[in-house]
């Protein structure tokens, strides 16, 4: 950076050799110039700089001070440069062609140009000469100012993608201009701040094939959605005629919401400031909205059965407009004439006629399937105050020519539905209601993030210009969407498509559980869900609908059926099965099973006489079992061991042989096997002779010589003699997952129940209560957990694969329940596979009739009821996304047709600047 400092040679110009002499600087041959915006090979002299910039006349130029010895700041004007307009760059022949100094505004700077207009009999007026030379006047009778298209253009890009405003724009413009005394730099605020608002107006214009004389036609600036059905451009041929229960598939998908960030201050501005674009855009027209609200009677105040919610008038308001209220598509498109000012809260007659003005073009449509926050009060009378409201003013209405709208399907954003009583909620739920798709019914909420950034600048415009200035932001934002419009439909479809097979085949899954054990049911869900499915979408019948996708209150298990439930389960012993190979070894693994309960007790007992004799004849039960389990062990399985003995050199295996070790499991690929969890700390012995009988009870206990196939080194279990008992364990020890997978299932649902029990009631004894159930619950479910994992390592020891599709690896991940309430619900649970855990109901129909099978069967429709709404949601998706698609397609082809019109007519007219920017 230094050396491009350094001083240039001061003999000869490199470009014309002419000798430079040591002279005043203003001198022709004194010095030599440079320009930071042009790639010259080196510093020249005055007169060449001049003939390089004879159409550059914005550069920046730095003059080598010979006295001072440093680069100083030039501009062609300060070396004579007069800028001539007209007659290819000379000047024009005219006598009255005078030099007028013009303040000229560009990416630079601003400075003082010496220019020529040409004043010929047949010349054009001194603006459209600036508009051909590339500059924009700053007024249009006799202009002074003016401001390069670069600069317009360049803080145009900034103020859309960075929400750069005109007052700091300007004060970069001043500090490149003097970056020593910016403040000395004259002031062209408001001439830019004129300029830029007619050449945003202008650009809008020939952006739509709106010419500058042209009345403008509602919503003719603005730009529309490709993908969302316009009647008479993209919709399919003979879409009236498709069966209604796709009329989802041709609806409007629209978002209403308000913004009081975007207000307008109580200051001093020109009240009789219209907007240019004046009902073309997305504001509606404010002359219509106007006669609409002294007009139309007078709102009444509707009671709400919800919340009180701000957009009902519950909140405090300041300022001529508070706010809007505005509609998107669900692509986040703007909406034309969608748009309006609010003077206080969101009254639903500001809705009202924002939603009637926005719908005018999608008045042919069969269905609309709108989102908004306080939809369960909103949608209610809305026909009602269309009737009156629009029954005496539509006539006088220019923008609106139909008030009756097509059948809406009144739904709530997914993260304002949180916010509503539970009553609501199912039947405004995009997770539910027939139609939805996959949105989440927030995308003004994506739009409100980029305009907020304005709101400063805009609340303290005048009314016309504010609106001028959104308008063009709202342009801006569909433009963008536009962009990535065809790439986001593909990605969407993809993902939609995915989610859909997931979904199928899970409910599919499921279905084939439970029609197993409760064949009947399924069809009677199915029928529930078609009444309700007819009812939601007619807010008539919403009162009393019931909510099929959260259990009834009435079917929530007791604290004391849950205890129940525990007790019974504790008390089952199991029984050895026939006596034979698989009767033993039943019996072992259930012997197993004992020991590990009983060990559980003896290592915590604590307790006086009467608790240490049932404890003893709980040991002496276990004793005699074990007994009887060594004789039929002794008869069926022994021998097989020892003939697989006799086979084997002992030399070569480890030391617990004939034992499983870590050596053999690692070289055979068996995991790690869990850790024990009867590994419980043991309660210290109140004295010395109850240490010595747990000891003893222990040892009892601890004596199970019993080897099966699993517990063998693996030569031995891969020993033919061993085969037929391999498989036995394994056909057993699978049985002992599926039950250790049942009862992970079961606790997993009613402890679901017992914690939102909990959440009902409230005090001490309530609490303390339900906590010591919960503690249980959470026991079991550990138990259940730790079973299931045992049991896995005991197959894969056995040979089955650890990559079983049906005995996977359980993470603590894939210990949850399925939800039933909505509470539970989590942002992207649409987008999850359900844990595999999940796939097999069957579990369900082994319960013994009582509370918990009922609650389980009631939870298990609610799951079903879910599940199918969900893949029926991304059916819908994929669905709309495919015609969405095919609506792009043929829309852009329409505007290829349009425009291609535009370029004939305006070729035929002799405006071929016109026509080369429409086939553009």
């Amino acid at each position: 950076m230094d050396r491009r400092e350094n001083p240039p040679p001061l003999d000869v110009c490199p470009e014309c050799k002419a000798t430079l002499v040591e002279a005043d600087e203003d001198a022709h041959l004194a010095t030599v110039y440079r320009c930071l915006d042009c790639h010259l090979p080196a510093p020249v002299c005055k007169a060449c700089i001049l003939k390089f910039h004879t159409h550059r006349p914005f550069d920046r130029l730095r003059m080598w001070h010979r006295k001072e010895q440093f680069w100083h700041n030039r501009t062609v004007a300060d070396l004579g440069y007069v800028w001539v307009l007209g007659h290819g760059g000379t000047r024009c022949p005219s006598h009255t062609a005078a030099v007028k100094t013009m303040t000229v505004i560009h990416e630079h700077g601003i400075m003082d140009l010496p220019t020529v207009f040409c004043a010929c009999e047949e010349a054009p007026p001194h603006t459209e000469q600036l508009i051909q030379a590339g500059l924009w006047p700053a007024t249009w009778k006799r202009p002074a100012t003016a401001t390069t298209l670069g600069a317009l253009e360049t803080f145009h890009a900034l103020e859309m993608q960075a929400q750069l405003n005109v007052h700091d724009y300007m004060n970069y413009i001043r500090q490149s201009t003097d970056d020593v005394l910016p403040h000395k730099v004259q002031d062209r605020y408001r001439e830019f701040n004129n300029s830029m608002r007619v050449y945003r107006h202008i650009v809008a214009r020939r952006r739509h094939g709106q010419s500058a004389g042209d009345v403008l036609k509602p919503g003719s600036l603005a730009m529309i959605c490709p993908a969302c059905p316009q009647p008479g451009i993209n919709m399919r041929p003979g879409w009236e005629k498709r069966s209604a229960e796709y009329n989802y598939v041709d609806a409007l998908h629209y978002s209403i919401d308000g913004n009081f960030h975007l207000g307008l201050k109580n200051k001093d501005t020109d009240p009789n400031d219209a907007a240019l674009s004046e009902g073309a855009a997305y504001f509606v027209n404010t002359k219509d909205f106007k006669y609409f609200l002294e007009h139309a009677p007078k709102p009444k105040k509707e009671s709400t059965t919800c919340h009180q919610f701000g957009a009902m008038g519950y909140g405090k308001y300041k300022g001529p407009v508070s706010g809007v209220v505005a509609i998107t598509c669900r692509h986040s498109f703007m909406l034309p004439g969608s748009i309006v000012d609010l003077t206080r809260a969101e009254q639903y007659r500001y809705v009202d006629f924002a939603l009637v003005s926005a719908m005018q073009r999608y008045i042919k449509l069969h269905l609309l399937v709108g989102c908004y926050d306080i939809h369960c009060q909103y949608i209610k009378n809305l026909r009602t105050r269309l009737r009156d409201e629009f029954g005496v003013t539509l006539e006088n209405l220019e923008s609106i020519d139909v008030a009756i709208l097509p059948k809406i399907v009144a739904l709530v954003g997914k993260y304002h539905l949180a916010m509503h009583k539970g009553e609501c909620r199912h039947k405004h739920s995009l997770h539910f209601v027939p139609g939805s798709c996959m949105s989440d019914g927030e995308h003004l909420e994506r739009v409100w993030a980029i305009t907020n950034a304005v709101a400063r600048r805009t609340k303290e415009m005048s009314a016309g210009h504010r609106h001028d200035l959104l308008n063009d932001h709202y342009s801006y934002i569909n433009f963008r969407r536009l962009q990535t419009l065809v790439d986001d439909l593909v990605k969407f479809l993809e993902t939609a498509e995915k989610r859909l097979k997931a979904a199928t085949d899970y409910i599919t899954e499921i279905e084939v559980s439970i029609n197993t054990h409760h064949p009947t049911e399924l069809d009677d869900w199915r029928q529930e869900e078609r009444e309700w499915q007819s009812k939601v979408v007619d807010i008539t019948q919403h009162k009393g609908l019931a909510n099929p996708y959260e259990p009834a209150p009435t079917t929530a298990l007791t604290t004391k059926a849950i205890a129940e439930h525990l007790e019974a389960e504790r008390n089952q012993t199991a029984t050895a099965g026939e006596i034979g190979s698989v009767g033993t070894v039943e019996q072992v693994i259930r012997l197993r099973e004992d020991a590990h309960e009983l060990r559980t007790k003896v290592v915590k007992f604590k307790g006086g006489e009467k608790a240490r004799s049932r404890m003893a004849d709980d040991v002496e039960r276990y004793r005699r079992q074990a007994e009887a389990c060594r004789k039929n062990y002794e008869a069926c399985i022994q021998p097989a061991i020892d003939m697989a003995l006799h086979d084997i050199n002992t030399d070569e295996v480890g030391d617990r042989f004939p034992a499983r070790d870590d050596e053999d499991d690692k070289s055979m690929g068996v995991p790690t096997a869990p850790p024990d969890s009867s590994g419980n700390r043991a309660t210290p012995a109140t004295s010395a002779s109850q240490a010595e009988r747990i000891e003893e009870w222990l040892k009892i206990i601890d004596d199970q010589p019993f080897l099966l196939p699993s517990d063998l080194h693996s030569c031995l279990r891969t020993h033919v003699a061993l085969t037929e008992i391999r498989q036995v364990e394994r056909k057993l020890r699978e049985g002992q997952a599926n039950e250790a997978l049942d009862s992970l299932r079961l606790h997993l649902t009613t402890h679901l129940s017992l914690a939102f029990r909990k959440q009902q009631g409230s005090g001490v004894i309530h609490n303390s209560a339900a906590d010591r159930r919960l503690e249980a619950k959470r026991v079991a479910i550990d138990e259940a957990k730790a079973a299931y994992r045992a049991a896995r390592v005991t197959l894969i020891v056995l040979g089955m694969s650890p990559e079983d599709d049906k005995y996977r690896e359980l993470k603590d991940a894939d210990c949850v329940a399925f939800k039933v309430v909505s509470e539970e619900a989590r942002r992207g649970d649409s987008y999850r596979n359900q844990s595999w855990i999940w796939g097999d109901f069957s579990f369900a129909g082994r319960l013994e009739t009582g509370d918990v099978q009922k609650f389980v069967l009631e939870s298990m429709k609610v799951h079903w009821f879910r599940q199918h709404a969900l893949k029926t949601r991304w059916e819908e998706e994929v669905n709309v996304r495919r015609e969405e698609m095919y609506r792009t397609v043929k829309y852009l082809e329409h505007e290829v047709d349009l425009w291609k019109g535009r370029a004939t007519v305006a070729e035929a007219d002799g405006m071929r600047g016109a026509a080369a920017t429409a086939r553009r």
